[in-house]
């Protein structure tokens, strides 16, 4: 032990001296010694310890040594002498001590814990041996993190694992340890090279050591303020990674409050600001680590934080803003974190939410603490936002109860920062205000309106927050004005983001709430900044963004009208309108600036300004027809608080000139009158009171516009003419160079000219017959005016051949025509910009430029109005080379576009009242303008170029219209016109090339047409309704003039059908088109309803109702009234239409459609009447006296020419030449050949000297003559070019060739005129005319050489020829001659000649075929030919429509879309329509059977139609294919025998045509062929004049049979006298019709096939009686007679019984043959009696050879005979058709029926090869029979219910028939479908009523039946073909006919009932039409027992009691069917 303590002492010497063992500098002597000493105590004690273990003196000696190694630092040989006291001490207290291995830090640093008790010695033992081991450990460790490690590890048994047993110390030796502790980590802390989380880690233990202190150790502010500058230093590290170190620092602070709660007063300790600030702080690494477990422990510990009573406010001030700020932060954590706490967020926000609510003072004050608060709350805030209105890159959404309570938690937040505060700073007020912006829009649902409220509220609490704060007094630190203002522009911005929403969502009434306010807010930010800024000085500060809003109010407050539009609030969207106008920014646009020199139609050019010019069309618009506000209050000038001083009072001139363009669209509706007459007295008294007369006179012109349009009072062209004085007046150069208007007076001339159009306008208006003359003046003064505007022009190059400059005009047409509306450019700048190469964009002086040739360009696709300018010449290169003239002076217009389409307006009207040469010269002005203008290559050129070449198409000068257009065409191939441009130019192009006879040429340039066309689309989106409406009307223009050069191509190529067909669709497209502009005219008051406006009015006849039923309408209602006044397209449409009209009646009189042509030209007289177009009137007139005329109605064709000339008279043109030419021809026809030719020579006249007026004008002389009628029509200079002065060369050549046929080649003038018409332009018409006067002259020529052969004589017999010195030779050339002139005539006229013209041409090519047979030059095709020609002359009209009805019986539903223009191959050929992309299937229904009848099935129909269309367009008057028999298709037993008369009534020819025999023609006079018979001699007009007495008397008879009563017996008895009689006339009739018409030659109607035997033994034998009786000239005949077979046939059918002068004709017919075959006999010789007798003897023995036969043949074959079906075929030309025929006695009682010619036969025949049975099988064998089937019959019985006899007669058999399949109505009137659909799907329909059906059925409807039933129409006169003069007849038969009709049963006049129901009812039961038969009846069934039904028809003439007034009307048209 001495050892030990000498050791010590000396190492407390060492102490003594200072020495340290880390100095550096120490002395080394010193330095041995003590580790001499050290040593040697270690030694000692080791030693001590083995002689008394467990001893504690040993181990406290020791511990002693320890403390002094400690203290001079030699920690090395510490640690040694604390290795070795480890487990001595342990023994110490511990019985059981664990074992150490090994002498690891472990070890040195713990001693075990023991549970026991250990003494207070053993307790300080220990407690020193653990702080010398810390003290040792730290500064011997070589791996601190791992020291540190261990100190902190709870299992480890160091110093604080003993903390609670050293508890038992004495206090001051128990804090003394831990102090100690404290001291020696903490230094070591600070020590360098230590690592800043070790430093920290080992601060965190000092501080762990110093909290095991008792109380009163240490002062917890103190212990705080340490804890938390140790964070504080360890954060600010720049080494430490943030989120390495906040989990430091969390460990840290954890492990320390965690050993401060086991204090005793750890309520004392954790309180305080230190505490509150260390807790904070402590939150901001938790927060920072999303550490929220922590969070919530300090926010725990925080709230018990409070300090004391003794606690200064100062300090409890710092603990609640501690505590706010942990809170935030712990709020903020979770926020940030929400995806770890969605389950429970609700309970960790709880606290935070009542925090937020404390923030509130810390917010109004300053200060550290409280900018943490605020700092806190923002965060919160930000972080919220984010959450609750997520940006478009976030991952992951938010679920809503995340959101809810965000949305929670920014509420409180904005409550708080929303309280209200004496100032306001710029952060509280911008987060509040963008807070509440996030809640509005994350309140907002565009599809919920629920929510639209709220969101709007939270907007309103910002502006109330704004408004708060801007009340306050102004402090230095308050939000100044500039920031109020913007502010309030972003409340402002955020109700307009809003409104906008809610527009583009289609949300406007719930818009409009957030406008109000945007728009407000808006105009009340712009006021506070402006007063700001005037205020603070600072304007710069963002001016943009005010500049910006400034610029945009006004389309705010557009806005806000918009959607009060749209929601029907008129009122409130004015109202709004009106405020858009007054808040634009007129200052910052300088507009009135630009109105000082500007006119009002360029000033809103600009895109603002244009938008401006909008919203005052949209007001003027609502306030004039919508709110029908009063005038006086619309024009701008009144409105209150306008601006005026910023836009000045020439702007406001101009507005309201804006307003009054824009009423121009709807100056029709109600109202809108006198609102314009209050727009124009506002502005003309502005403009007056301003001095401006250019400018006042531009509004007087206004006044005549606007006077035009309105209704019509009495003197007010008086009053309009004033106003052209007046507009006169001020135009004068004094009154110009007085007033503001000095700039502006290069615009006066266009004024001046407009006025006077205008005045032209009312004088066409004012419908007074003394103003045309007026309207032609007023037309010369414009011309002169605008010939005057144009300036001199230098000398223009020929196109094509210029350099390459040219100019060109950057627009599109004029407004109205295409749907473009003409807007004007800005003003040129000045500088001289043209000068430099650059075009300005407004009005230039167009000059003589240069310009370099560019690539071609195409033309961009354009909207339908895309700005252009009218008003300036562009210079822009071209393609082409196009040179322009060049323009001396300078040429710039107020509204050129308008000057345009008036000057079109006014030639529309100028040409309707028809001074032709006044609008050509009003056109070429025009176009004269516009060159100088804007050049030959302008838009505007040359649309005025194809008015004008229209015009010399109209005047039959085609060359001169295609020279006129050939001269703009490079324009058209540069590619720089609008493509609308472009396809008007072709389409006009193509319609006059066409009327040149340049077909393939018109073919290529329309296929051109239609190919732009194709390319060319219009964009209609974001028009506005009028300018759709004229866009849309435009296209139907377009397609209109499509058609019609379709109609002109087709017409040029000899197609009629196909031109009329593209005529229909034109004028379908033109009043369509005027319907569509109709919409923007006021609708015509509807008169008042009547009593039951559901009543149809009855007709008050059958006629009456036909009339209606059959009218056609082909005008529009629209088109139809009269209008109050067009504008410029609506008379161009206007024209366009009645020019339609008028072809059409001429293409269908050309047709021979008589009807249709009579009904069209009625109608344009009707629209020509309501238009005022005199000349068209006078044109319907002319067109309808000459169909009058041509019907035979000389006296009502001659008041029409009358009426028509009336309205002409004043006039020379072409309309006065041909009404002098019909009434010429009226004269003509009424015999006055002088008269006739007097009004030739007018016409002709008036040709010459209007042609020499043209001449003159085309040639540039300028010489010009009155278009008023001279007493005496004036020739025009001789020396005029022929192919330049004539007009109209059709007319003309029509003129002189009745002119030369009345002269009869007499004198000079007829030299002259022949030559004259052989010099005629070679045009296809005027040839027409040429060759069939020639034609016709040669065979005038003949007719006086040879008339007196022409009767009896036979063109079927072709005898040898005559030896030619009989025959002249002269003739036969003659003959030749004048048939190739005729056939030449035919091939022009056989298409769409007229019906007359070719009729005439076949019979004379008949006639010369029967004066060349006669001469002995006839030849083995003369029959058939002569017989074919007849054949094709009977029904020329009905072959045409065949083709035009064939195009309608299918439903082709492309073709049915007008808009679809009509396709042609590039030779002309039509092209059917193009198939439509989708199919229409949902018009199927339209085309389908009805339900209870069975599916057409058993035809391919539409094949067939297709093959006889395809067959009639093959068809031709071409010799070669006439010579082909057609009869050698029909079945043999069917004969077909045509009756023609010619034109003079004298001559009849009869052919009859059988298969396998030649055809049988003979031509017979009707007038004096037997001699001295005159008192038998029966006249065609004799006979038709008694049959038609016959009728009329019979017709009165049927009528009155209702007034005789049946009690009255002698008046019945009256009444069958007289019907007897008339039956008795009849029968005579007809039988002196075939005695002395047809004679012999009656045979020609009963065919029969003769035994070669037999005929062989007639010859024999009439040549035995010819020689016999005849004496020859010659005693040996050089010829032999030789009777051909067919005439030998003929003849033996003649009866033996006949009477004698038959014979006699076939006498003569015989001795005429032996004359014609040159056998001369002595006719006065021949011993005519005996002939006679010996003739009939030699019938009589043929007669009983041919009964023997028969019966031999009958023996032999058993019923043959009784096979016998023969049918004859009457083919009836129109003279003869109402003659009963078949009533003859040759024809009475056989089977005959009626077809209209061959054709119709060979069409029934085609359908036989295409019919089949119902179950498929073609119907082999049954070609001469129509198919049908009993069982699907339809009858329709007394549809007029007033037929109450024939009810009751076959009532009851008809209802029993329907148990076999028929179907039908009795006693009311069927449907036009249902007749329709039983003619269609039935196979009889019978009919038992009034007439043909024609109440029930219109005609079109049959004609266009795809098939039809066979039909029987038991009505009167249900069969008859009206007589129509010069055309073929019409009428049911031939409907019937045209569908299809197999077989017509009809009446040819009026009938009585009982009596034709005996007639039908003996043909039903001769048809076997009862149940039991028709049950038996099978379609393959031909048993002998069928009848036919012309055989029952013919037999049932016998069943009347009046078998000829009733028998002989019923006839059958077709062929016939069997039953």
């Amino acid at each position: 032990m001495r050892n030990v303590n000498a050791a010590s002492k000396s190492l407390s010497a060492v102490a003594e001296s200072g020495w340290k063992a880390s100095d550096a500098k120490s002395d080394r002597t010193t330095a041995a010694s003590a580790v001499k000493h050290a040593a040697s105590a270690r030694k000692e004690l080791n030693v001590l310890r083995e002689f008394s273990p467990g001893e504690v003196d040993v181990e406290r000696a020791a511990s002693s040594v320890v403390g002094k190694l400690v203290s001079l630092e030699m920690y090395q040989a510490a640690s040694g002498v604390l290795q070795d006291m480890r487990a001595p001490v342990a023994g110490l207290y511990h019985p059981n001590p664990p074992p150490v291995a090994t002498h690891s830090l472990h070890d040195l640093l713990s001693l075990p814990l023991h549970d026991g008790p250990i003494s207070e010695l053993h307790l300080t033992l220990i407690s020193t041996y653990l702080l010398h081991a810390l003290t040792v450990a730290l500064h011997t460790t070589t791996d601190l993190p791992a020291l540190l490690a261990l100190l902190h590890d709870p299992t480890i048994p160091a110093l604080l694992s003993w903390t609670l047993a050293l508890s038992r110390l004495p206090e001051k030796q128990h804090d003394n340890v831990f102090t100690r502790a404290y001291t020696v980590t903490s230094r070591f802390a600070t020590s360098s090279g230590t690592a800043p989380s070790s430093a920290y880690s080992l601060r965190a233990y000092s501080l762990l050591c110093l909290a095991h202190t008792r109380p009163s150790v240490i002062a917890p502010n103190t212990f705080w303020e340490q804890a938390t500058k140790f964070a504080a230093a360890f954060a600010k590290e720049q080494t430490v990674k943030p989120a390495e170190g906040a989990r430091t620092v969390l460990e840290g602070s954890a492990r320390l409050v965690a050993c401060v709660e086991q204090r005793s007063d750890r309520a004392e300790f954790m309180a305080g600001p230190a505490f509150a600030r260390f807790c904070e702080y402590w939150g901001r690494f938790a927060k920072q680590a999303g550490d929220l477990r922590t969070l919530d422990q300090i926010g725990k510990l925080s709230q018990g934080a409070g300090g004391s009573d003794a606690d200064t406010e100062s300090d409890r001030a710092v603990i609640e803003t501690s505590a706010l700020s942990t809170t935030l932060a712990r709020a903020l954590a979770v926020f940030e974190a929400w995806q770890d706490h969605t389950a429970d967020i609700v309970d960790k926000l709880r606290e935070a939410s009542s925090a937020i609510k404390r923030c509130g003072h810390s917010l109004g004050q300053s200060g550290e603490d409280h900018d943490r608060v605020k700092r806190g709350v923002e965060r919160l805030r930000r972080a919220v936002v984010k959450i609750i209105e997520p940006s478009a890159s976030a991952e992951t959404n938010c679920p809503p109860e995340v959101r809810t309570c965000a949305r929670a938690i920014l509420q409180q937040i904005v409550d708080v920062l929303c309280e209200k505060r004496t100032a306001y700073s710029s952060t509280i007020l911008t987060g509040a205000v963008e807070s509440l912006f996030a809640l509005s829009r994350t309140a907002f649902v565009l599809n919920n309106p629920d929510t639209y409220a709220p969101a709007r509220a939270y907007l309103e609490r910002a502006t109330s927050l704004i408004s708060h704060a801007g009340s306050q007094e102004r402090t230095s630190d308050a939000v100044s004005g500039v920031q109020l203002a913007n502010y309030t522009r972003c409340v402002a911005g955020a109700y307009y983001n809003f409104a906008l929403q809610l527009h583009q969502g289609g949300r406007l009434a719930h818009a409009v709430p957030f406008l109000e306010q945007a728009c407000a807010r808006a105009e009340g930010a712009l006021g506070e900044w402006r007063a700001a800024v005037r205020e603070e000085g600072d304007g710069d500060a963002k001016k943009e963004v005010w500049g910006q809003l400034e610029e945009q109010l006004y389309r705010r407050w557009e806005l806000l009208g918009v959607c009060h539009a749209k929601t029907g609030d008129r009122q409130m969207a004015y109202d709004a309108f009106v405020k858009s106008i007054m808040a634009f920014p007129y200052g910052p646009h300088g507009v009135a600036q630009l109105a000082a020199t500007t006119l009002p139609s360029a000033l809103f050019d600009s895109a603002p300004l244009k938008h401006l010019a909008t919203l005052v069309d949209r007001v003027t618009y609502m306030a004039a027809c919508e709110l029908f506000r009063a005038p006086a209050s619309v024009p701008l000038a009144t409105w209150p608080n306008f601006p005026c001083s910023d836009a000045g009072a020439l702007v406001v001139g101009a507005l309201m000139e804006r307003q009054l363009a824009s009423l121009e669209e709807c100056r029709w509706k109600q109202g809108v009158r006198a609102v314009v007459d209050a727009l124009l007295d506002a502005v003309a008294g502005l403009y007056e009171r301003e001095g401006c007369a250019v400018r006042r006179a531009r509004v007087v012109v206004r006044k005549l516009e606007m006077g035009y349009y309105c209704e019509e009072g009495e003197g007010q062209y008086e009053a309009m003419k004033r106003l052209g004085e007046e507009v006169e007046a001020l135009l004068t150069i004094e009154n110009i160079e007085q007033g503001q208007d000095k700039a502006l007076a290069r615009y006066a001339p266009e004024q001046r000219a407009m006025a006077h159009l205008w005045l032209a306008a009312h004088a066409h208006r004012a419908r007074d017959p003394s103003l045309p003359a007026v309207l032609v003046a007023h037309v010369e003064d414009a011309c002169r005016v605008l010939k005057g505007m144009v300036p001199a022009a230098v000398p223009r190059l020929s196109m094509g051949k210029s350099p390459a400059g040219k100019q060109k005009e950057t627009v599109g047409e004029e407004k109205g025509r295409r749907g473009v509306r003409t807007t004007r450019a800005k003003p040129a700048p000045a500088g001289g910009e043209a000068a430099k190469g650059r075009v300005p964009a407004g009005r230039t002086r167009a000059a003589k430029t240069a310009v370099t040739v560019a690539a071609p360009v195409t033309p961009k696709r354009r909207r339908a109005l895309d700005p252009v300018s009218l008003n300036t010449a562009v210079i822009s290169p071209t393609r082409n080379s196009l040179p322009v003239a060049g323009v001396q002076g300078k040429m710039e217009f107020d509204d050129f576009g308008r000057l345009v389409n008036l000057i079109r307006m006014v030639s529309h009207l100028v040409g309707l009242v028809g001074h032709v040469l006044a609008r050509v010269q009003l056109l070429n002005a025009a176009r004269r303008l516009t060159e100088r203008h804007t050049g030959v290559a302008s838009e505007v050129y040359v649309s005025l170029t194809i008015d004008t070449a229209h015009e010399y198409v109209k005047l039959g000068r085609a060359e001169k219209a295609v020279s006129v257009l050939a001269h703009v065409l490079p324009a058209i191939r540069s590619g720089t016109l609008s493509q609308e441009g472009v396809i008007v130019f072709l389409l006009r192009y193509a319609e006059a090339q066409a009327a040149m006879g340049e077909v393939l040429k018109a073919s290529l340039t329309y296929c051109e047409a239609v190919t732009t066309a194709a390319d060319f689309v219009i964009d209609e989106k974001g028009l506005p309704t009028a300018q759709r409406i004229r866009v849309r009307t435009a296209l139907l223009e377009r397609a209109a003039e499509a058609a019609l050069a379709y109609a002109a191509i087709q017409d040029a190529r000899d197609d009629p059908t196909s031109s009329l067909e593209g005529l229909l669709q034109a004028l379908r497209l033109w009043n369509r088109a005027i319907d569509t502009l109709s919409r923007l005219q006021p609708t015509t008051p509807k008169p008042a309803p009547e009593d039951n406006p559901f009543e149809v009015p009855k007709p008050a006849n059958p006629a009456q109702a036909v009339a209606q039923l059959q009218e056609p309408r082909v005008l529009s209602p629209h088109a139809s009234r009269a209008p109050s006044a067009l504008d410029s397209s609506g008379w161009r449409l206007a024209e366009g239409l009645l020019c339609t009209l008028l072809a059409l009646a001429q293409a269908y009189a050309a047709r021979g459609s008589a009807r249709e042509a009579e009904f069209f030209a009625q109608q344009t007289r009707e629209l020509a009447g309501a238009l005022h177009a005199p000349v068209m009137v006078s044109r319907a007139l002319a067109q309808l006296g000459e169909l009058q005329i041509q019907m035979g109605l000389l006296q009502k064709g001659h008041a029409a020419l009358m009426e028509a000339a009336a309205l002409v008279g004043h006039l020379r043109g072409p309309d006065v030449a041909e009404i002098r030419r019909l009434q010429g021809r009226y004269r003509e026809l009424s015999a006055d050949s002088k008269g006739a030719q007097v009004l030739f020579e007018e016409a002709t006249s008036l040709l010459d000297e209007l042609g020499g007026v043209f001449a003159s004008m085309d040639g540039g002389s300028g010489a010009r003559k009155s278009l008023v009628a001279s007493p005496r029509a004036v020739n025009v200079n001789a020396q005029t070019s022929m192919s330049e002065s004539i007009l109209a060369p059709t007319l003309l050549a029509r003129l002189l060739r009745h002119h030369i046929s009345l002269l009869h080649e007499v004198g000079e003038e007829y030299a002259n005129l022949l030559q004259r018409f052989a010099k005629l332009p070679q045009t296809a018409d005027a040839k027409a005319e040429e060759i069939a006067l020639r034609a016709k002259l040669t065979l005038d020529d003949l007719y006086s050489r040879f008339r007196a052969d022409m009767f009896l004589s036979s063109l079927a017999e072709s005898g040898e020829c005559c030896p030619l010195d009989v025959v002249s030779l002269y003739m036969l050339e003659t003959l030749a001659t004048a048939e190739k002139l005729f056939w030449e005539h035919m091939s022009y006229i056989a298409r769409r000649g007229h019906v007359s013209s070719v009729r005439e041409a076949a019979v004379c090519l008949a006639l010369i075929r029967t004066f060349r047979t006669s001469l002995g030059r006839g030849d083995v095709q003369t029959p058939v030919l002569a017989a074919q020609l007849l054949d094709g002359s009977t029904v020329t009209t009905l072959r045409r429509e065949m083709l035009d009805v064939i195009r309608h019986k299918f439903l082709n539903l492309n073709a049915m879309d007008d808009m679809q223009w009509p396709h042609i191959t590039p030779n002309g050929s039509p092209l059917p329509p193009q198939p439509k992309s989708r199919p229409a299937a949902r018009f199927s229904s339209l085309i389908s059977d009805s339900e209870d009848d069975e599916p057409m099935d058993d035809v391919d129909l539409k094949a067939y139609w297709q093959a006889i269309a395809k067959r009639y367009e093959a068809q031709s008057f071409d010799m070669a294919k006439m010579s082909v028999n057609q009869a050698d298709q029909l079945p043999p037993h069917w004969t077909v025998v045509n009756v023609s008369i010619t034109e003079d009534r004298h001559t009849m020819f009869v052919t009859r045509q059988r298969a396998g025999h030649k055809p049988l023609i003979f031509c017979l006079p009707l007038k004096g062929r037997r001699e001295g018979q005159e008192d038998e001699h029966l006249t065609y007009e004799d006979a038709i004049k008694e049959l038609q007495e016959i009728i009329r008397l019979s017709d009165e008879g049927t009528r009155q049979a209702a007034d005789v009563k049946k009690d009255d017996r002698e008046a019945r008895m009256a009444w069958w006298k007289t019907r007897s009689e008339l039956d008795g006339r009849l029968r005579e009739l007809l039988g002196d019709i075939e005695f002395c018409w047809l004679g012999a030659f009656k045979t020609i109607f009963t065919p029969t096939d003769l035994h070669s035997e037999d005929l062989a033994a007639l010859r024999t034998r009439l040549d035995v009686v010819f020689k016999g009786s005849l004496v020859f000239q010659e005693k040996k005949p050089k010829s032999r007679l030789g009777l051909d077979d067919g005439l030998l046939e003929c003849f033996s059918t003649l009866p033996p019984n006949c009477r004698d002068e038959e014979l006699e004709d076939l006498v003569y017919f015989i001795l005429d043959l032996y004359q014609f075959h040159g056998v001369p006999v002595a006719i006065s010789e021949v011993d005519m009696d005996q002939v006679v007798v010996e003739l009939r003897n030699a019938l009589e023995e043929h007669a009983a050879r041919i009964k023997g036969r028969g019966a031999a043949d009958a023996n032999a074959d058993g019923d043959a005979a009784g096979q016998d079906d023969g049918h004859i075929f009457l083919v009836l030309d129109k003279n003869v058709q109402g003659i009963p025929w078949e009533s003859l006695p040759v024809l009475r009682g056989k089977s005959v029926s009626r077809v209209p010619s061959m054709d119709f036969l060979t069409d029934r025949l085609e359908f036989s090869h295409w019919r089949k049975w119902e179950d498929g099988r073609a119907q082999e064998g049954r070609v001469d029979q129509a198919s049908v089937d009993p069982r699907r019959t339809y009858f329709v019985l007394n549809p007029s219910g007033d037929l109450k006899g024939t009810e009751g007669r076959f009532a009851e058999w008809l209802a029993g028939m329907k148990s076999v399949g028929w179907d039908g109505v009795v006693g009311r009137a069927p449907s036009e479908q249902q007749f329709v659909d039983a003619l269609t799907n039935r196979d009889l329909v019978i009919y038992f009523g009034h007439g043909g059906a024609e109440q029930y059925v219109r005609s079109h409807k049959i004609r266009h039946l795809p098939r039809c039933a066979a039909t029987m129409l038991w009505g009167c006169s249900s069969g008859i073909l009206k007589y129509m003069g010069d055309f073929d007849r019409t009428g049911t038969p031939y409907h019937y006919m045209l569908a299809g009709c197999p077989t017509l049963v009809a009446n040819l006049w009026d009938v009585t009932d009982r009596d034709i129901d005996k007639f039908s009812q003996s043909v039903f039961d001769d048809l076997h039409l009862n149940a039991d038969a028709v049950k038996r009846w099978r379609a393959d069934d031909g048993g002998a027992e069928r009848t036919s039904v012309v055989r029952a028809v013919a037999k049932a003439r016998e069943s009347c009691k009046l078998k000829y007034l009733t028998g002989a009307a019923p006839v059958v048209y077709g062929i016939p069917f069997y039953l």
